[in-house]
């Protein structure tokens, strides 16, 4: 009865006594935390709304509240924005700052509204239900999906913040550049690189390689770059499937076809005598430690156990002394080993390669 009787005390005691620790660190802290998840959400559902589209104008409140077709004042929505630092405020209007005309208004070529959507969608998914996940085991995903819907469309509208550039600036600027006419991308993805290097050069049929479920995207990309003449796609698996013969040049960037050492006989097998094999590859830089980001990378996975996600090289060394080994034997000599930015991460970059076929 004593310990009953003491338990009930203790708990009763709270009723007329404050708490040992103040609550108002506490409080604090979960009121930053959420802020920052609903301004993310804003931002989300601005971009889908046209917001960042109509604001390259100064507007008021009233036009806002006009354009959303909002039932109620949008008195709130419009001091949000302005509490996300992306519009400009001056005589209650507000309007674009430069970063969101860039970035958020849909018809800037640099627009990142996949990469909003997937940040969006990973709360949702995995960081909601991280409690069950960690009971449970990850999310899965069907895997060509994930590319095609999730994760390509924010790769192509990140590559083009700088990495996609650098790239192709380096590709452009090797010996003979002008006179290749047969290029693959492998694992292509959005098609973006296959895309700017046949515009730079007009002798140039790209061939953009990937999983069948992800070709539309690549096509959705080279349609609007109106390059269908000069850019085609190959659905296909790079590890089992042909990807084709007498090639100048080899891109792949940031997938297993351009890292993995048993891929290298396939890829000098393809290319011609004096072809370039091109990698850009993460791996051997190291990253700022993000232990959020480092979780969440375990909290999905694919649901074909033919094909779990561990195969994946995104973690693994790049120029491994195996891999090095292996290009020697394969008769492709590197040219070059560089770094490119990938703004995507601050202050992270990730490796060129850059090799001839003897």
């Amino acid at each position: 009865m004593k310990n009953l009787t003491d338990n009930l005390n203790t708990t009763c005691k709270a009723l007329w006594e404050s708490p040992p620790v103040p609550p108002d660190d506490f409080f604090s802290l979960v009121r930053n935390f959420n802020h920052g998840a609903r301004l993310l959400c804003l931002v989300h559902a601005s971009v889908r709304l046209g917001i960042f589209d109509i604001l390259e104008e100064w507007r008021t409140e009233e036009e806002i509240g006009d354009y959303i077709k909002y039932p109620h004042p949008v008195t709130d929505y419009f001091q949000g924005l302005i509490k996300t630092g992306l519009v400009d405020y001056k005589d209650e209007k507000i309007r674009n700052t430069p970063v969101a005309s860039t970035y958020l208004n849909r018809e800037s070529p640099y627009f990142q509204g996949a990469y909003i959507d997937k940040s969006i969608q990973h709360l949702k998914d995995l960081w909601v239900n991280l409690s069950v996940i960690m009971n449970s085991g990850p999310v899965a995903y069907d895997e060509e999906v994930f590319f095609a819907d999730l994760s390509l469309p924010s790769m192509a509208q990140n590559a083009i913040c700088g990495r996609l550039q650098e790239v192709v600036s380096a590709v452009r600027s090797l010996p003979g550049f002008l006179k290749m006419k047969k290029m693959v991308d492998l694992g292509g993805g959005h098609g973006l690189y296959a895309i700017a290097l046949a515009c730079q050069n007009p002798n140039l049929i790209a061939t953009v390689f990937d999983l069948p479920g992800v070709i539309p995207l690549a096509e959705e990309y080279i349609k609007r770059h109106e390059m269908s003449s000069r850019v085609k796609t190959k659905g296909g698996n790079f590890f089992e499937d042909p990807i084709g013969q007498d090639y100048d040049l080899i891109l792949s960037s940031s997938n297993p076809s351009g890292k993995k050492p048993d891929m290298l006989g396939k890829i000098s097998d393809a290319l011609m005598p004096g072809g370039y094999f091109v990698s850009i590859q993460p791996g051997d830089e190291i990253a700022p430690y993000d232990p959020l980001h480092e979780l969440e990378f375990f909290l999905w996975t694919f649901d074909k156990e033919d094909h779990p996600k561990q195969t994946w090289t995104k973690n693994k060394k790049f120029l491994t002394d195996e891999y090095l080994q292996a290009l020697r034997e394969n008769n492709l000599n590197i040219c070059s080993i560089t770094r490119v930015s990938d703004p995507y991460v601050k202050d992270y970059g990730v490796t060129m390669m850059i090799a001839q076929k003897s």
